[in-house]
């Protein structure tokens, strides 16, 4: 993840909330939920304005819903854990590994926590084009934003949690909160779910805790220190 607090608004990073007024608070402190919470409302609303609904309506957001556990799990492992890549003889770092491996260097720093609002502007008009030029309907291609936004802002919301103090009470987000932070402090190449578990069960990286001793890595992904990346 990389910083997306908006310091250029000369703003200092929130100190770590313990209460849900300050959760949300510190959130929304950042530009990134705000992006999502729009685009998500947004379609919503926009799929219930185009009315015309069909059972068919409920094939892509499923898929969409079923798809999206080991999505989550391959981008945590194949982009965000990117190592350095050596091609013909030049050694190329992505600034995605590169911020992500600061975010491990030091979990409680709140300032580097969520999706980089830079992302935006590329990401979003790609996704729309492709639903809108895939789906044969208007109805279905928003339907199916709308799911794919509604479940960005949930990873959003759960990798926040995982980074902070409250906990909503329910025994879901307590698991996801714990899960995160084994990543983060038992074995960064273990839990790679963020707002789900899923992908971790079906591909094996979900151990039982007793098995797992600490990773001499899980701050230094790699064995690279922040500042030898750049």
């Amino acid at each position: 993840m990389t910083s997306s607090t908006d310091p250029s608004a000369g703003t200092a990073a929130p100190a770590n909330p313990a209460t849900a007024g300050a959760f949300f608070k510190a959130f929304y402190g950042y530009m990134s939920p705000w992006i999502l919470t729009a685009l998500a409302l947004g379609l919503i609303g926009l799929r219930v304005y185009l009315g015309n609904w069909h059972a068919a309506d409920l094939i892509a957001p499923l898929c969409i819903v079923a798809f999206w556990p080991v999505q989550e799990w391959l981008i945590h492992a194949y982009i965000l854990h990117m190592k350095p890549m050596t091609i013909f003889g030049r050694t190329f770092d992505l600034s995605v590994g590169r911020s992500h491996r600061a975010h491990h260097a030091n979990p409680s720093d709140l300032s580097d926590i969520t999706i980089n609002k830079e992302v935006f502007p590329t990401v979003v008009p790609v996704l729309m084009a492709l639903a809108y030029w895939l789906f044969p309907t208007a109805e279905l291609a928003t339907g199916a934003l709308a799911t794919y936004f509604a479940l960005a802002l949930h990873y959003e919301f759960c990798h926040f949690l995982g980074h902070t103090t409250w906990c909503p009470p329910f025994e879901y987000y307590r698991r996801r909160q714990r899960m995160h932070r084994l990543h983060h402090y038992r074995d960064e190449k273990l839990w790679w779910g963020v707002s789900t578990g899923l992908g971790d069960w079906l591909l094996g990286t979900a151990p039982d805790l007793k098995t797992v001793e600490k990773s001499p890595t899980v701050h230094n992904v790699h064995g690279l220190l922040p500042k030898e990346s750049h």
